[in-house]
């Protein structure tokens, strides 16, 4: 499919009555919401890797998920990998019970996976499971009995809990869609309620959200346009994606009170090529960054909440290469 087919009809969904109804039927019709498990489960994985070499650990822990999204998947494997009470927020209402249940269900295949991958009982987990029925009617059915709790509609720049009561806050595929203004102040409201020394640890892919439906163009072909241009396709409404680069991302992070402590990008190199030889013209609003900025497709951290009396100027180590599932 031509990328622009897709950016024109989201666009109109936008800002048409009932288009973000029609949207989510269109989801679940074309299946783009459809439970992915392997592939889910590992994001979610990632993050609890990020926790652990970050020197965290998530039994007993309160945590903050920005952006629930369709499937409280990252709720469910954080729960089981003993955290005491999970929080997860989104201004979208996509999450529903259904969801909740497809999904619960679906973790009864893998609990020999989760324990062994968040290092937990396997027979405690076996048990946690089969205390909750399969047959709820609401997502509170499927989700309080963890600790879970799900805020629809909420603001992760005003989330309303206490100063220093979080251990965690994380975010899986999500940071990309918020724009860098609203962005800088959920970094600083995370700062506000993580413990000292908590962490913040997101995974995110910046890269042309459009470029999973034309093989013919790259991760980076977003570029190329200018914000006014970009505003139709993908600045704005159900298709929205911020082209902040990976320059951006770290320089919120430390300004808002973090230090990395894990870091990696990956550079995407059909994008670079097509950057370093001309084929691509990146419009001249993205000029100060270099080519391996532009070219970064995705990107992992863990940052630890400085103590006030760290050094503010303290900045994080070059980031280093990674892969994605």
């Amino acid at each position: 499919m031509n990328w622009k087919i897709k950016a024109h009809v989201l666009a109109l969904l936008s800002r048409v009555p009932g288009g973000r109804g029609a949207y989510h039927l269109l989801q679940r019709i074309g299946g783009t919401n459809r439970l992915q498990l392997d592939r889910d489960l590992e994001r979610a994985f990632e993050l609890v890797d990020l926790v652990h070499e970050a020197g965290g650990t998530i039994p007993s822990s309160n945590v903050l998920e920005i952006g629930t999204g369709w499937r409280p998947l990252v709720p469910y494997v954080f729960a089981l990998a003993g955290a005491n009470s999970v929080v997860t927020v989104d201004v979208n209402p996509w999450l529903t019970a259904a969801y909740a249940r497809e999904t619960w269900k679906a973790l009864g295949t893998r609990l020999s996976q989760i324990a062994a991958r968040c290092k937990v009982d396997l027979r405690q987990l076996q048990e946690r499971h089969q205390d909750i029925s399969s047959d709820g009617n609401s997502i509170e059915d499927f989700l309080s009995p963890l600790g879970i709790t799900y805020l629809y509609p909420a603001d992760a720049r005003s989330t309303g809990l206490h100063d220093n009561t979080i251990d965690f806050v994380v975010s899986s595929n999500v940071l990309e869609h918020i724009p860098r203004d609203i962005q800088t102040d959920i970094h600083r409201e995370s700062n506000r309620i993580l413990r000292p020394r908590g962490l913040a640890v997101h995974r995110y892919n910046p890269q042309d959200h459009y470029s999973t439906v034309d093989s013919a163009i790259t991760f980076a072909n977003f570029l190329q346009f200018s914000e006014q241009e970009w505003h139709w396709y993908g600045g704005s409404g159900l298709a929205y994606h911020n082209r902040l680069r990976s320059r951006d991302y770290r320089e919120m992070f430390e300004e808002a009170g973090f230090q990395f402590e894990v870091c990696r990008e990956r550079v995407d190199e059909r994008s670079l090529q097509a950057i370093n030889n001309g084929s691509l013209k990146v419009h001249e609003e993205f000029a100060k960054y270099t080519p391996q900025e532009l070219a970064v497709d995705y990107m992992w951290v863990a940052c630890r909440k400085l103590a006030a009396s760290e050094s503010e100027t303290e900045s994080c180590e070059p980031c280093l290469g990674g892969a994605a599932s």
